[in-house]
């Protein structure tokens, strides 16, 4: 039974500040993607509650969304409700760090450093917010956030306000029990994370070099999604692209990088068919030459055609 019915649809259209058939290729790093039927734009963690709780409650399919990075939203849209959550708060106590789910992982690398404290260095080339590194625990230049975090207070529809230890998360190479597991659907509201004292000024030079250091190799600057694959045990997604030759293949406007094999490129006006027959040749080329299997890193969302 589908979920637009009457009562349905007037639940939502009574949600504060929503809009219908809102655009949502401004809303991600890669500039792609149809519009969600219901969206709105949410901080309190109470009211984010409140509103997924009565989306399951309904029926209603909804999509949880950040900072839009990792993330290729289909040209038909989103079914349901998107809610993007932009509560930004942050706490340093001592050693401890408590950062809210919309806070950009970018931002938060800064704010450590200023309060003195090391081994958050790798966020900087991290362009998504705290939740989702949680989801697919994120990371950079051979660390990821699970080396980092203590636990996080989420929400489970159904199942209510919970704190969710490290070991609940369930976390593996860039996935969690949030994107693959008991926790998929569950709201990251808070992660606490916790770092060593050091020098904040050797932090921040750090951060700067690895940034300049980016920049000469991956294309930072343009419209993309990060890491389009996951690496293959013992080699890198971005090798296996160049060796098989496909560096600056292009399907309509989207191109794979001639700076960095991992990366597809929005050169504007691209489509995510576009991108998605990209990704499959490359699979299928890689997969021809050297057997070897590319799973996505990118979440592929909405309503693609099966």
């Amino acid at each position: 039974m589908s979920w637009r019915t009457a009562s349905k649809l007037n639940w939502l259209r009574s949600l504060p500040s929503v809009s219908e058939d809102e655009p949502l290729a401004s809303r991600t790093s890669f500039g792609i993607g149809g519009p969600a039927d219901f969206f709105v734009e949410m901080g309190r963690p109470k009211a984010i509650e409140e509103v997924i709780g009565g989306a399951v409650e309904r029926g209603i399919p909804y999509l949880l969304l950040g900072a839009g990075t990792n993330l290729l939203i289909a040209d038909a849209g989103v079914e349901g409700l998107v809610v993007r959550v932009v509560n930004r708060d942050h706490e340093v106590d001592g050693r401890t760090v408590r950062a809210g789910a919309g806070l950009k992982m970018m931002r938060l690398a800064r704010i450590v450093a200023d309060a003195g404290l090391r081994g958050f260095e790798f966020a900087i080339g991290v362009p998504g917010t705290v939740g989702g590194a949680v989801y697919q625990n994120a990371g950079c230049w051979g660390k990821e956030l699970s080396e980092v975090l203590v636990e996080v207070d989420g929400f489970m529809p159904r199942g209510g306000v919970a704190t969710w230890k490290h070991a609940d998360l369930k976390f593996g190479y860039r996935t969690s029990a949030l994107r693959e597991g008991k926790l998929k659907g569950g709201l990251v509201v808070a992660a606490t994370i916790q770092l060593e004292r050091g020098d904040g000024e050797e932090a921040k030079a750090l951060m700067a070099k690895l940034t300049r250091e980016r920049s000469e190799t991956q294309p930072i600057k343009t419209k993309n999604c990060g890491s389009v694959f996951k690496n293959p045990p013992g080699d890198s997604a971005g090798r296996l692209v160049q060796a098989a030759g496909l560096k600056g293949a292009r399907e309509g406007n989207a191109i794979i990088s001639p700076l960095h094999g991992n990366f597809i490129v929005n050169e504007g006006g691209a489509t995510a068919v576009d991108v998605k027959r990209l990704i499959e040749r490359v699979q299928a080329e890689v997969r021809r030459r050297f057997n070897i299997e590319l799973e996505t890193e990118v979440e592929m969302v909405g309503r693609f055609k099966k």
